[in-house]
């Protein structure tokens, strides 16, 4: 059988991590003839990419999009602090906005990660909180090392923080509660959806 266009995906906000395995196998496992090819790029090119044609569906999490792209929640994730394994805010069994912005903060850049930037900085927005120092990295690869290195806290989801325990990073709950990130599904408007919503629906499936 003839292998089909592939569907060109588009990952924003540092969502390239081994948690898409999962929706991407079991829609290969379906879909074997709807290969998917993924692509990292900067919202802004995501949206340019979506409008035209070069790509049939991105990820980012970001709800803001221009005129004739629609966008649907697929994932929400919990969030959590994460710092050093010998971190002194591990004496506390949860810790508050507040206390974690005491000490050094680690970011995402802005420039790359709009939408996880955005929804990180209204939620200390909500709180009244404004982080003291902050250190920004271009990756969550290299957020996780800082975090690791002793450099600073970050907030982050607690399944990714998870991930990097043997690297040395710890989580803590929040005392605020369930404080969640949003990942957002985005497609062009009025586009044929026969071969897109296998592939959202996978990944809907491994919310």
């Amino acid at each position: 059988m003839i292998a089909s266009d592939p569907l060109n995906i588009a990952l924003s906000d540092c969502l390239a991590y081994p948690r898409l395995s999962v929706p991407m196998a079991e829609h290969r496992r379906r879909h074997p003839d709807n290969p998917i090819r993924l692509h990292e790029q900067r919202l802004e090119d995501q949206h340019r990419g979506l409008l035209a044609g070069a790509f049939e569906a991105g990820l980012c999490q970001s709800p803001a999009a221009p005129e004739g792209i629609e966008v649907r929640p697929v994932w929400r994730d919990a969030l959590a602090l994460a710092v050093s394994a010998h971190h002194p805010l591990l004496a506390f069994a949860s810790v508050s906005l507040e206390q974690a912005a005491d000490h050094p903060w680690i970011a995402l850049d802005g420039r790359d990660c709009v939408g996880y930037c955005g929804q990180i900085d209204s939620l200390l927005t909500a709180a009244g909180v404004v982080p003291l120092a902050v250190t920004t990295a271009t990756s969550f690869g290299l957020m996780m090392t800082l975090v690791a290195a002793g450099y600073g806290v970050c907030l982050a989801p607690a399944a990714r923080i998870e991930g990097h325990r043997a690297l040395g990073v710890v989580q803590r709950p929040l005392q605020e509660g369930a404080l969640m990130l949003t990942t957002y599904f985005l497609s062009r408007r009025n586009t044929d959806s026969t071969r897109l919503e296998p592939f959202f629906q996978a990944l809907q499936a491994s919310a």
